[in-house]
């Protein structure tokens, strides 16, 4: 197995302040002289310090991307590092939890049985009682048959019986429960006949966005509506 190296230390480049800075000078310029454009002359002015403001903008990226990229590299190599004894350790615990749960789902199917087997014997027991009660009644023994009804009575309706499983401290068992999707159109079927579950339908919206962009103002879906947004693009000089 290849060695990992990782850096012990990280070198960190350290920012420009009058560049960090400029960014409050760029915003003060905006709100002074830009709130409203009002000539030509002004919308021009207003082109050139947009562009500067983007050229500031990549500054302040390659600066920030100075300081995280060496971050980034060192976390990335300690990742690299225990990522395979990480997935091991996992591959070796999924072995060992599904071993368990198939053997407790063993026991707890023998635990259900022996309990219908045992719940079926009761009910044969109090049947046998009913029978003989009614036997006796029919015969004039009155009060052997409501002993025997009252014994019949008093057989329970099921017996509970433990797990057998083994307990081991710090193990848990637990059941959840999640849904699995059948028939999509019968769900949207479903909502639509009871809108108060509309909530269980989310709208795909990057593909909706994408006929808007393909159909523009022709796009008639019901329901939707394509919005034209205009947007100012800018290079950096």
């Amino acid at each position: 197995m290849n060695a990992i190296s990782y850096p012990e230390s990280v070198a960190i480049a350290r920012p420009d302040p009058l560049l960090i800075q400029s960014a409050d000078e760029f915003l003060a310029l905006a709100r002074l002289s830009y709130c409203q454009v009002r000539t030509a002359e002004e919308c021009e002015a207003a082109g050139e310090d947009l562009k500067s403001i983007k050229a500031r903008q990549q500054q302040l990226e390659e600066a920030r991307t100075s300081i995280t990229k060496p971050l980034l590299d060192a976390q990335r190599a300690v990742n690299n590092l225990f990522r395979a004894p990480q997935e091991t350790l996992a591959e070796a615990e999924r072995i060992i939890k599904r071993s368990i749960l198939a053997y407790q789902e063993v026991e707890e199917r023998k635990r259900l049985e022996a309990q219908a087997a045992a719940a079926q014997a009761l009910r044969k027991e109090r049947e046998k009682l009913e029978a003989q009660a009614a036997r006796a009644q029919a015969t004039g023994k009155l009060e052997k048959a409501e002993a025997l009804r009252i014994s019949a009575e008093a057989i329970p309706e099921r017996m509970e019986i433990a797990p057998t499983a083994a307990k081991v401290a710090g193990l848990a068992s637990r059941s959840t429960w999640r849904a699995e999707l059948l028939d999509k159109l019968a769900l949207v079927t479903y909502v639509a006949q009871h809108p108060e579950w509309l909530n269980l339908l989310e709208p795909n919206m990057t593909a909706i966005n994408g006929l808007a962009r393909s159909q523009k103002s022709a796009l008639a879906i019901p329901g939707v509506r394509a919005v034209q947004e205009k947007q100012l693009a800018a290079r950096a000089v």
